[in-house]
């Protein structure tokens, strides 16, 4: 009893992190959206991407060291569809998300085209070094893609209803911001490691499979940064970085995360992966394409959609396993 409180209590301490680090990252990106004029869709879709999918890097590449691939595997998938049936949902029910017609151009079809990549990859059972190259490769040209669209694009009245908190209006220079947004971002891990540890422990305590607990527990546990960054933008009335976020944190977990881990050591993956969960990360991820295409803009009921979807496949994993 006295276990299930302490790991329920660590739940909650990593949340409190999580909540306050998110509003500070928010404000850091945007700063710097305003001082380099880059769109809000490059400092989410890159800045807080690359940040907020710390915890699915810090994750697998410890997992993989250490021979629980299964751990590793899970993260990555459940963290992309949790990105988009619960983060997207959540985010959309809180306030209706405009898309912007740059990421439907470039960041859209890279996060549909690196889901697609990875299943086609995984037909042989295997993640393999040369499969990592080109995860890479893609990477790379990914990011260069989206700072020279951030470059050419970046409008001030996108994000004229923020509002900054005082001490972060007054920074004018990198260093200061470059320094609040790390320090945000070591918040928002170390928020998210709390979490994990706390929701690993309780789900050993209650029996549950390594695959489960990856897909679940660490899926979700690494996706709160993106869930408490995406709903802070939102809330904040900068809609392009919630989505900007998202598809960014989709197209790194993929591209950057597994690119690096399958370099470190090759995935061997099971033959049901192909038939269940591989799958319904494609289907989530074209779904959210074929979404954003709608008027530009992702309703409170594809939301809702979007969040039913995601419970309904978290009941039927954990019966599947159970």
């Amino acid at each position: 009893m006295l276990e299930i409180l302490l790991n329920t209590l660590l739940l909650l301490f990593g949340l409190a992190f999580l909540i306050i680090s998110s509003d500070w990252l928010i404000q850091g990106a945007v700063k710097v959206s305003l001082l380099f004029r880059l769109t809000p869709l490059f400092i989410g879709a890159v800045i807080v991407a690359f940040g907020t999918s710390a915890p699915e890097a810090g994750v697998g590449i410890v997992a993989v060291i250490k021979s629980h691939k299964d751990i590793a595997l899970g993260n990555i998938v459940g963290s992309n569809i949790a990105n988009i049936g619960l983060i997207l949902g959540l985010c959309s029910l809180w306030r209706p998300l405009n898309v912007s017609k740059s990421v439907l151009k470039k960041e859209a079809p890279i996060m549909l085209l690196s889901a697609i990549l990875f299943y086609v990859l995984s037909f042989d059972l295997v993640i393999s070094r040369a499969d990592g190259v080109i995860f890479i490769l893609l990477f790379t040209v990914f990011c260069f893609i989206s700072y020279k669209a951030a470059k050419n694009l970046f409008n001030e009245h996108e994000i004229q209803e923020f509002k900054f908190r005082k001490t972060v209006q007054k920074l004018n220079s990198f260093f200061p911001v470059f320094t609040l947004i790390l320090l945000s971002l070591l918040g928002l891990i170390l928020g998210a490691d709390f979490m994990v540890r706390g929701g690993s422990n309780l789900a050993k305590i209650f029996n549950v499979s390594p695959w489960v607990i990856g897909i679940t527990v660490f899926a979700i546990g690494t996706s709160l940064p993106e869930l408490a960054a995406s709903l802070t933008a939102a809330f904040r009335k900068v809609p392009s970085i919630s989505v900007g976020n998202i598809v960014g944190s989709n197209i790194f977990n993929v591209l950057f995360v597994l690119g690096i881990i399958s370099l470190i050591k090759p995935i061997h993956l099971e033959a049901s992966i192909l038939r269940f969960e591989l799958p319904v990360m494609l289907v989530f991820s074209a779904v959210l394409f074929t979404v954003m295409r709608t008027k530009y803009k992702i309703t409170r009921w594809e939301g809702l959609t979007l969040l039913l979807g995601y419970v309904c496949f978290i009941g039927f994993l954990i019966s599947k396993h159970s």
